[in-house]
């Protein structure tokens, strides 16, 4: 599957908030392909009936490619707060995490408990949850020990939402410290707790952990679900064991287990990454072409289609069906199967292909245009580009887009740190190489088959073996 999202499973889904209930409802989904929500305890009445007017207003949050967008959402602005319920709290603290509030949420925490209210394991699954998609898990344990503290019982929620949490980090121990002890105090894991250890450990490039996961699910006497699937085939296809995952996806439909367009794109991507270009175009028309039953595409699928499509052209059919695509940019009312309006996703589908052509000045001229257009670059947009920089060599260009990287707090892998070193080895710095390796390990990076591959040339090449 071609890595064009953070997320290369499953594109964000957005959830439209109607109820009071359902606001109060905390919804994760995973870049895996996962999503879990945290049920709220929903028992207090409201005092009052509120009027429409009164009941609705609409939150600002962002979608899967960054723009803004609105969601209904109810509003107790005119409540008065002797009169909320600690369930009016647990409504007005995801209000503010969903505009990405946290600190008007913790001010909330303290009101309510300054009120004379006791929060429940919802107020603390909620700042618990956050923290943890934040990767800040020092300030996450912080809170579920003073939850503990009031004798509240962490559930599986609670201990997925830290797994999770960790295994972002790539502190596996204590993620595994963690799921053995919800195991120890007999807090059964949910589908979602197995699907995000799968979906992490394929997302670093462990197979062999994500397999033992999905045996440990049907062990424990859970189906799975179309996530599980997608988490598997996605791994087997980014191993090329594309026999095994046609196998899958049978066992799959033997299981009656409707095909959504995550899994369909995924089918498509693992054979756009054999270069079986031909074939991925004849999945599209199999799963996404007009029918009864047609699946709705996303970004990632078209973005699929375009690299099956562009994959084999030359840099002339390619710069054409950029043009293409900056015709459709400019001027909205044209319509393509292949684009959508300006988005991260196509402009670094296109760097890409130029890059695999050697056309460098195109990989820039793509890039500065998607940043006229104030699109925020992915984690693969700058790996591209870092590319493109590490064949010239200018490995100082590289480093600075790595600084970049930094202080923006983005995820880093393995790839990034990886780009880095061959950009020095090119270069003859052979002591930057092993800098890099160095700063990549004391960071949680587990180093990959390439990483390795290109240090052992490095050390080579400078007399260390």
């Amino acid at each position: 599957m071609t890595p064009h999202t953070k997320k290369p499973l499953l594109a964000f889904r957005n959830h439209s908030l109607h109820t009071k209930r359902d606001i109060t409802r905390l919804h994760s989904t995973q870049t895996s392909a996962n999503k879990f929500s945290i049920d709220s305890s929903t028992g207090s009445s409201e005092s009052k009936k509120l009027t429409k007017k009164e009941k609705y207003h609409y939150l600002t949050t962002k979608d899967a490619n960054g723009s803004k967008k609105y969601v209904k959402g109810f509003t107790m602005k005119d409540k008065k707060k002797s009169q909320m319920t600690v369930e009016d709290y647990n409504y007005s603290m995801t209000n503010a995490i969903l505009e990405n509030r946290l600190n008007k949420a913790l001010k909330l925490f303290r009101e309510m408990e300054n009120s004379g209210l006791k929060p429940d394991i919802q107020t603390y699954t909620c700042i618990i949850n956050e923290f943890a998609k934040r990767c800040e898990m020092d300030r996450a344990s912080k809170w579920l020990k003073r939850m503990k503290k009031q004798k509240i019982i962490p559930d599986a929620h609670i201990y997925t939402t830290l797994i999770d949490g960790y295994m972002r980090q790539t502190d596996l121990d204590r993620a595994e410290e963690t799921f053995g002890l919800m195991m120890e105090r007999n807090v059964q894991p949910t589908i979602v707790t197995y699907n995000i250890l799968m979906h992490h450990s394929v997302r670093q490039l462990n197979m062999e952990s994500a397999l033992k996961f999905w045996g440990n699910l049907l062990d424990a006497g859970l189906k799975s679900d179309v996530y599980t699937f997608a988490i598997i085939l996605h791994g087997l296809g980014d191993e090329g064991r594309l026999d095994e995952a046609w196998r899958v996806f049978q066992t799959m439909q033997e299981e009656n287990i409707e095909v959504n367009e995550v899994v369909a794109t995924t089918l498509m991507g693992m054979h756009v990454k054999q270069h079986d270009n031909e074939y991925a175009v004849q999945l599209f028309n199999r799963f996404f072409r007009p029918s009864a039953n047609m699946l709705q595409t996303s970004h990632h699928t078209r973005n699929v289609l375009l690299n099956a499509i562009i994959g084999p052209a030359d840099n002339e059919k390619i710069s054409k069906y950029y043009s293409l695509y900056k015709d459709t940019v400019s001027d909205k009312s044209k319509r393509d199967v292949l684009f959508v309006g300006a988005n991260v996703y196509t402009y670094t589908t296109f760097m890409r292909a130029f890059l695999r052509r050697d056309n460098l000045p195109m990989v820039s001229q793509v890039y500065a245009d998607m940043v006229a257009q104030r699109i925020q670059p992915s984690l693969v947009t700058y790996a591209t580009l870092m590319l493109a920089h590490a064949y010239v060599p200018d490995p100082e260009s590289c480093q600075r887009i790595l600084l970049e990287l930094k202080n923006n707090k983005l995820e880093l892998n393995a790839v990034i740190y990886t780009i880095m070193m061959r950009a020095w080895a090119k270069a003859g710095r052979w002591e930057k190489v092993k800098e890099v390796y160095d700063d990549m390990k004391n960071s949680g990076i587990q180093p990959t088959k390439l990483t390795m591959e290109v240090l052992r040339y490095g050390r080579a090449r400078s007399g260390d073996l």
